[in-house]
């Protein structure tokens, strides 16, 4: 009598070793594969806040020192605050009497290595005031 273990499946079950197994390995590729792509999306999406808050910042900050007259260089103050929240100054150049900046802030992420924003700060015009306070205000 035969022993239930020498007994080999016949037809298509008899290539089916190890089926399960590669399957198993192919699940787990597709799944490490999709978190690291979430997690590289989100570590971008963080970097592009984190430059836009550098751009805001730096942006305020230069125009504020370029109309209280408090330094003569306002794109080296605004640079110094770019730096204080992890970004680096692209470029920077005051506009009438806007100041304009561009930050970049670094990704950690391969094939996207840093994003930028841009911001520009100064005062509003007078007229531009009177236009938005309506006309019931005096």
């Amino acid at each position: 009598m035969k022993s239930i273990a020498s007994r080999r499946p016949r037809g298509l079950r008899a290539h089916d070793d190890g089926n399960a197994s590669m399957g198993a390995v192919g699940m787990v590729f597709v799944v490490a594969v999709l978190l690291c792509t979430i997690a590289a999306g989100a570590r971008i999406a963080v970097a592009k806040a984190q430059a836009r808050t550098a751009a805001d910042m730096s942006a305020l900050a230069a125009a504020d020192a370029y109309w209280n007259e408090e330094a003569a260089d306002p794109c080296g103050i605004g640079s110094a605050v770019a730096r204080n929240n992890a970004g680096a100054v692209e470029s920077c150049e005051v506009i009438d009497m806007d100041v304009a900046m561009e930050v970049s802030a670094a990704t950690g992420v391969p094939f996207v290595e840093r994003v930028s924003a841009r911001a520009r700060a100064g005062p509003r015009r007078c007229d531009e005031v009177d236009a938005t306070r309506g006309a019931s205000q005096p």
